[in-house]
Formats: C-alpha cells, sequence, structure tokens
C-alpha cells in the first residue's frame, strides 16, 4: 500500500516522516515498539532506502524513535501515550456550538463491511456490518470540515442524515438512547492530500486539523469512531488550565 501523494508538493522524506509520525502519535507502534525494518518500509511507502532514512532522521531528531545498531528502530520509550482527562460532556457543549453556526452538505450513510482498520478500532471482525457516514460541513457557504463516522452494525442504529444535523456525531449515540463512558480524542495536524483538498476547497499539501474520536460503553467497548478534518483557519481548540495549589517558597514559613 503507497501512502505517497504524487500530486503534494512535499519531498517524499516529509510525507513518509508525517505519516509515520501520526501512526506513533495515535498508538499503532507503542513507547519502546519496534517500527517494520528499512525494506518493509520501503515496500509500504515504495520509496528508496535513502527516503526512509531520511525520514526515520527526522522523526530521531524529534525523539520520536531511538535507532539501535543491529536491531532496527524503536519508539522512544518516554513518548507519552497516557491521555489527559477531559469531560466528555464538555466536548459535547462545544461540539454544539459549532454546529450552531454551520450546516451539513454531502450526506452518505452506508452500511458496509468493515475494513482492517476499522475492525481494529472498533474491536470488530474484519468484514463485520458497520454503519458509515461521511458529511462536509459548511459555513457562509464555504465548506470548513469534512467527518467520516463508523458505528458498529450489531447496536442496530437507523442512522438518517436528521439525525446528524440534529446534534454533534460524537453524542450521536447518547440521543438513541445508549449509555456512554466516555471517548479516546487525538487531535493532530496533517496535510490534505488531492482528495481532502477538493473537499475542503484548499490546496494540496494544506495543513488540516485532524480530529480523532473514538467512543466507549459503560464496558469501556469502542462503539463509535469519528474522524473529522477541518481547515485551520476554522478550527480553535480552547482549554483552560488549572493551576495546582501554590506551595509557599522554600525557606518561608508562618509568622509566629
Amino acid at each position: 500500500m503507497n501512502q505517497i501523494d504524487e500530486n503534494l508538493h512535499l519531498p517524499r522524506y516529509v510525507q513518509v516522516y508525517s505519516v509515520l509520525k501520526d501512526w506513533i502519535h495515535q498508538g499503532a507502534y507503542a513507547p519502546g515498539g519496534q517500527l517494520p525494518s528499512e525494506p518493509q518500509l520501503c515496500d509500504l511507502f515504495g520509496v528508496s532506502r535513502i527516503t526512509i532514512r531520511a525520514a526515520v532522521e527526522m522523526l530521531e531528531k524529534q525523539g520520536l524513535v531511538e535507532r539501535k545498531q543491529g536491531k532496527g528502530t524503536f519508539v522512544a520509550s518516554d513518548v507519552d501515550e497516557s491521555p489527559s482527562r477531559g469531560d466528555f460532556s464538555e466536548l459535547v457543549r462545544r461540539l454544539r456550538q459549532l454546529d450552531a453556526r454551520s450546516t451539513l452538505k454531502d450526506v452518505d450513510i452506508a452500511t458496509v463491511a468493515a475494513d482492517e482498520a476499522t475492525a481494529r478500532d472498533l474491536d470488530l471482525p474484519v468484514g463485520a456490518p458497520v454503519v458509515q457516514a461521511s458529511f462536509v460541513r459548511m459555513r457562509d457557504k464555504e465548506p470548513i470540515g469534512y467527518t467520516t463516522l463508523a458505528i458498529s452494525g450489531a447496536l442496530g442504529i437507523d442512522l438518517t442524515p436528521a439525525d446528524l444535523a440534529e446534534g454533534p456525531a460524537a453524542s450521536l449515540l447518547q440521543s438513541k438512547g445508549f449509555e456512554i463512558l466516555g471517548a479516546h480524542q487525538l487531535i493532530g495536524a496533517t496535510l490534505a492530500d488531492a482528495r481532502l483538498a477538493n473537499i475542503l476547497r484548499t490546496t494540496v499539501g494544506a495543513p488540516l486539523v485532524h480530529v480523532r474520536l473514538q467512543v466507549l460503553d459503560l464496558a469501556s467497548r469502542p462503539i463509535e469512531l469519528l474522524s473529522a478534518h477541518y481547515r485551520t483557519e476554522s478550527y480553535v481548540h480552547h482549554v483552560f488550565l488549572a493551576a495546582g495549589p501554590a506551595r509557599p517558597a522554600e525557606g518561608r514559613g508562618k509568622r509566629k
């Protein structure tokens, strides 16, 4: 499977670096885990060893991987994989604010067989039925985001365009009566390929914000997967970081 887009005005090694970095941050390779060998990466990306080495060198300079002589390349053990804590209801509230200022276009809903990636993320067998939907989010007649979501077919959800228009896709199952434990949310940067550039009316290689959400039921089972790409000028993520209680400076104490 060739991950390189020849239409991108970026060097091949930068594209390889970007994909590998995304895989590391998304947990495809855990801290301490070994990356595929150089020949395997060459086959995967359809590029030369020189290109792979340049990409891995960029990862190494960022402290994301470590090369061990005679053993291979490993994800750095200190890459932080533990998620920060957040409030699912607060996420839904912010998404409702976004929904109120936008509309949906080109809504598509179908029941399909889960591919390998979807099956892994929803903990399903490959080929299991999933309800898949996609849509373009519009504001002032301009596309600001493109969203795809997948829901386990075993839940028996009858999904309609009205369901998607009524509220955030993240809270879709809650609106259908399912109890939700929470969700894993990943936010990162990526580049627009030819397809996304066409959908979002931007240029190939333009920076995009990628939001990925995995919704869990009360038994911690993944039941919904959401992936959204936003134009950078349309997405702002605001978090208030509370400081811990102040500690007295060393040498200071209460006056008697």
